[in-house]
């Protein structure tokens, strides 16, 4: 089945500011800090604490540093997870919902649309205090993608969070005061979408200049302080390294590359890891720059927290002309590397086999899956999971060569991309078993045919700049799907598949589930050895945060935001008879019965 879908960009702020809870005038005229209850329980987070995170805690964004959003809790498990059942559930603010809850010693952190931060009893809902930050008129805010709020951060004694308006703020954890703001750079086209992280003991951040003629960058803060200590850009300047890699075109026309995924740490090495994003419009013609590789552009970094010295690059991407965005979370795990080259699009020839730390994922949109050595940067093995047709060849190096066929090199010629602008996968994050050493990848089974636009110039608004034709994968009848991989050998152990897209995170746990969420308003328990369905239950609207498992008083919970917004609606074109409800933002929270 196809369907005419249109990615319209253009059309998201007025989307998402429909339904905002106040004014910016009431938010700058009301007190932004209404505390209840002080947190009486908190203990102050050190790098130890994160870095060996109790198993009843959730005190990161995806479990652990390394980012393998694992819970080694297991009193919810296969035998028992048909009984689970709702605890309770409150209401959050509206606009796009894509937040991770922390836990931390029984207190939910939450970070809601529109800089809305809330602590919250996690055994009963309560709220204990909650601080609205201090917003510019919205109706002046050049980049909508700002006011979701993926992920805030847990350090110190404070709550960390990057702001609609580019602000990086630091609240008590204590009573949701605020102890320090910096503004990165306010022209409110710079806005960050993912959260910060803190790495020894730096707050480092990135960020998204979707509509915006020039490149975003990642920056580094004091964590006590907030003062900025470095800052990364990707874009290089006419003169600069790299330079030579963008066909001479002026630099007020390199557009959009920046960092908006989820960065992740390996305390061991002290390497925080990114990945940046593809550039606009997204023709090569539209460009100007035939064959340009862009340097910058879809590459991964490894870098050091307290100086943003970076260690090693790779891009894993060049000449990118459908917005494959290689900006996703890669995870590190000491594992042996035994690559099976039937499935792999390449293999260093010259691989040293054996125990090591990589750093393994699906970086990009292409859903093809790298891994590198952690510490160095060395290419190991690369293999594509869904359908792609815009990487020819890897070589033993880890060069990419592009498929011609695919490069939008004509106006108004139209391509068979696979997959789509939304990706093989996009944002939600993976996660990995330490136990088995498999990582499981949401994917989704989605092609387009794209034209580059003939009937309006190349602007930043505009984006793209394409219009597309959603088709489903060749010979496939569902959009959603779940992979495991073998990070030794990158087979695929299971693969499970669902009709409507399951665009969401995913959570594995030591009772051996794997929970995720779905555009159809599903949760669901799948078995993480064989990928059959054990569980599911239906929210109110499109689940498409990210669960996580925690436990109080020796009980365990699992949690997860739904609400949904446009840009996870993007994927339901070609199955139209979904029931995928928007809006009406929750968390939440399932337990066993007692």
């Amino acid at each position: 089945m196809t369907v005419r879908t249109f990615l319209a960009i253009a059309a998201l702020p007025a989307l998402a500011l429909a339904g905002r809870a106040q004014t910016p005038a009431a938010r700058e005229a009301s007190s932004p800090l209404r505390t209840l209850r002080p947190v009486k329980s908190f203990v102050t987070v050190t790098d130890q604490t994160i870095r060996a995170p109790k198993a009843e805690d959730w005190v990161f964004y995806r479990g652990n540093y390394q980012a393998w959003g694992w819970s080694a809790l297991d009193e919810i498990n296969r035998r028992n997870v048909r009984s689970l059942q709702l605890v309770w559930s409150r209401a959050m603010e509206p606009g796009v919902n894509q937040a991770t809850p922390l836990v931390y010693n029984g207190v939910m952190y939450l970070g809601n649309p529109g800089d809305v931060i809330q602590a919250i009893d996690a055994a009963t809902g309560d709220l204990m205090w909650e601080y609205r930050h201090p917003l510019p008129d919205t109706a002046g805010m050049r980049n909508q993608l700002g006011q979701r709020k993926r992920a805030v951060a847990l350090y110190g004694d404070n709550v960390y969070t990057v702001t609609w308006d580019n602000h990086v703020l630091a609240l008590d954890a204590r009573t949701g005061a605020k102890v320090w703001e910096t503004d990165r750079g306010g022209d409110l086209y710079v806005s960050n979408s993912s959260g910060p992280v803190v790495a020894n003991g730096v707050v480092v951040a990135g960020s998204t200049c979707q509509y915006a003629g020039f490149g975003c960058y990642v920056t580094g803060h004091d964590a006590r302080t907030g003062r900025e200590l470095w800052r990364n850009t990707m874009i290089p300047r006419p003169g600069e390294p790299g330079d030579e890699t963008w066909a001479g075109s002026p630099y007020e026309s390199r557009w959009m590359t920046g960092v908006w995924g989820h960065l992740t740490y390996d305390p061991e090495l002290d390497l925080v890891y990114y990945g940046s994003s593809g550039v606009g419009p997204a023709s090569e013609a539209q460009r100007k720059m035939p064959g340009a590789t862009m340097a910058g552009t879809n590459t991964r970094y490894a870098v050091r927290p307290k100086t943003g010295d970076v260690v090693w690059k790779h891009q894993v991407l060049p000449r990118d002309n459908w917005d494959q965005e290689c900006t996703f979370e890669m995870m590190t795990m000491t594992t042996p590397v035994n690559p099976d080259p039937s499935v792999m699009l390449s293999v260093n020839p010259n691989l040293r086999r054996g125990p090591r730390k990589t750093l393994t994922g699906v970086p990009c949109k292409t859903g093809i899956a790298w891994s590198f050595d952690a510490a160095t940067g060395e290419f190991l093995w690369a293999r594509a999971t869904n359908e792609q047709n815009v990487v020819a060849r890897i070589d033993g190096n880890g060069l990419v060569t592009v498929n011609e066929d695919a490069v939008l090199k004509e106006i108004g010629k139209t391509y068979r991309v696979c997959p789509t602008y939304n990706g093989g996968r996009d944002w939600p994050y993976g996660a990995y078993n330490p136990r088995s050493n498999v990582m499981y990848v949401q994917l989704a089974n989605l092609c387009i045919d794209s034209t580059a636009r003939a009937d309006r110039g190349p602007q930043p608004q505009f984006v793209y700049n394409t219009t597309n034709v959603g088709k489903l994968s060749t010979g496939k009848d569902n959009v959603g799907r779940i992979d495991a991989i073998s990070v030794e050998t990158g087979r695929t152990v299971w693969s499970w598949e669902t009709r409507v897209s399951n665009y969401a995170p995913i959570l594995v746990t030591g009772g051996g589930l794997v929970f995720n969420g779905s555009m159809d308003r599903y949760l669901r328990a799948l078995d993480a050895d064989k990928g059959t369905l054990l569980w599911q239950t239906r929210l109110a609207s499109q689940t498409v945060g990210a669960p996580i498992a925690f436990a109080v008083n020796g009980r365990q919970f699992v949690a997860i935001t739904a609400g949904g917004g446009p840009i996870a609606g993007t994927q339901v074109g070609v199955t139209p008879e979904a029931d995928t409800a928007s809006g009406a933002n929750a968390v939440y929270v399932f337990a066993l019965p007692r």
